[in-house]
């Protein structure tokens, strides 16, 4: 099965630059990109921060881009979105019965599982006890097959002085439960505006740079730099038969000169 992670879009108003970049054109390309080399994929998951401020408007401009999207997609909230105008734009979004938008896509062989830990008006993440309760019902339907986790924010400390307090509150509350039940194989995430991988609680995890800016990797200090990096997505190839998944980052807008491999000859500019 392949998994398209999209994170971390930040649309703000029309023509609005960051960090130098048009986050509104930035999206079409990513989007054209992932249309033209991977519309095989099962599903895209947009992992949070899908607008800079929450504004209806910002809202409207993401529906409509998405409607170019050709695979099928899933819309988590980060600490940047407000609940209550993405689901009055894409009113077929699953919430479950408290309202949070968290579902599942259950494939019959795995379970995928999408967590909602946005705290209002805060930037750190929250996993309340309605949505844990959620969880841990949802895991154990899953009756033991593989299943993988997507939210915003990342469960684990990455070493970061200026973003790890600003990650999952109490995420030991949510480690627990998925190290209890023992079928967790991956653990996917935004957030943090950079590429990283590691393990907690014996689960593997990733998380997406996404298509804004990077944050300067800055492990002894905390910094306010950003970089403007190439932006990216991920393609997630999950092979649940044989316990393997596989993460590649794709930096859709760069253009490098191409060798040929055999005769180590230049074939573009």
């Amino acid at each position: 099965m392949k998994i398209i992670q999209v994170t971390d879009v930040h649309l703000g108003r029309q023509g609005e630059r960051r960090f130098g970049a048009d986050l509104h054109q930035r999206l079409d390309q990513c989007i054209a990109h992932i249309n033209a080399h991977h519309a095989d994929a099962a599903l895209c998951v947009f992992t949070g921060d899908l607008t800079e401020t929450g504004a209806p408007r910002s809202y409207a401009d993401l529906r409509a881009a998405l409607t170019t999207l050709s695979v099928p997609y899933r819309l988590l909230p980060g600490n940047h979105d407000r609940r209550a105008n993405l689901i009055a734009a894409f009113p077929d979004v699953p919430v479950d019965e408290n309202g949070f938008v968290q579902s599942v896509h259950d494939t019959g062989n795995e379970v995928l599982l999408f967590l909602d830990c946005l705290a209002e008006g805060r930037i750190e993440g929250e996993l309340c006890e309605r949505r844990l309760a959620w969880l841990e019902a949802r895991l154990e339907q899953s009756g033991g097959r593989p299943a993988y986790i997507f939210l915003h924010h990342p469960p684990v400390a990455l070493g970061l002085p200026q973003l790890d307090p600003l990650a999952l509150q109490q995420p030991d509350r949510l480690l627990g439960l998925l190290r209890a039940h023992g079928n967790v194989r991956h653990i996917f995430f935004g957030h943090v505006h950079r590429d990283i991988a590691g393990t907690v609680a014996g689960i593997p995890f990733s998380a997406q740079r996404g298509l804004h800016a990077r944050f300067e990797l800055a492990l002894e200090r905390s910094s306010e730099i950003v970089e403007q990096a190439p932006p990216s997505y991920a393609v997630i190839l999950i092979d649940s038969a044989n316990v393997c998944v596989v993460v590649h980052g794709c930096d859709f807008i760069e253009q490098w000169p191409i060798y040929s491999a055999e005769t180590g000859e230049r074939i573009t500019a």
